[in-house]
């Protein structure tokens, strides 16, 4: 079975000035990271015969704040460092590839996790999601290869070095269409925007608090 892990690498309850992002909202950006996590996890829970796990660190209490009606399990790590979560990427592709991505994509086509497993079943040792930004948004791997999990990058790290111990292996890469995270107040913007033309079914938690006073306020005043 395949293994869809949900990073909560930025995560306002255990850095509070991560990101332009939340520290921007202050307390506000907890309930909207929330509402990121929900929807993400309503996102992979539409892909089938997947098993969809929260990675957290140590002192998070966005798990507590999942909802209750379909909240996964969590893992819980001391730290999300490369070499800390390159261990659960392990323990993980033991039964099965493993698709990571991060938990501010509530707005992700659910193709992007479709294409993935797609791949990494046609052969495909590593698929990245590049984000916009030079980064990753998503990370699949088919079998626990020694040289790509020490090069697991960090979860806002280039994945170069993945694709380079890859291509010294002489594992198959591939690559599917750049996406953007939410990382500062233009990215808000802009997914607000993107929101008004997608279905409605897609991020209705992260819609329903973007059009309400709170966030709005934040957003636009500060």
């Amino acid at each position: 079975m395949a293994h869809l892990l949900i990073l909560l690498a930025h995560d306002p309850t255990v850095q509070p000035a991560l990101n332009e992002l939340i520290s921007h909202l202050g307390t506000a950006a907890t309930d909207l990271y929330t509402a990121f996590l929900n929807d993400s996890i309503a996102l992979a829970r539409q892909v089938a015969r997947a098993n969809v796990t929260v990675v957290a660190q140590h002192g998070s209490a966005l798990g507590e704040r999942m909802d209750g009606r379909s909240a996964p399990a969590i893992i819980t790590l001391p730290d999300m460092l490369p070499t800390t979560l390159a261990v659960a990427v392990a323990h993980a592709l033991s039964t099965g590839p493993v698709v990571l991505f991060g938990n501010d994509l509530p707005h992700m086509p659910i193709w992007r996790l479709r294409d993935t497993l797609t791949h990494l079943e046609g052969g495909a040792d590593v698929v990245i999601g590049p984000d916009e930004r030079g980064g990753w948004y998503l990370i699949g791997l088919r079998a626990a290869h020694p040289a790509l999990l020490r090069a697991l990058p960090g979860c806002d790290d280039s994945p170069d070095d993945l694709c380079i111990a890859a291509a010294n292996h002489g594992l198959r890469v591939t690559n599917i269409p750049a996406w953007y995270g939410l990382d500062n107040l233009a990215d808000l913007e802009q997914l607000s925007l993107d929101l008004r033309t997608m279905p409605r079914d897609v991020a209705p938690h992260t819609r329903a608090l973007l059009n309400g006073d709170t966030v709005q306020a934040r957003v636009v005043g500060g």
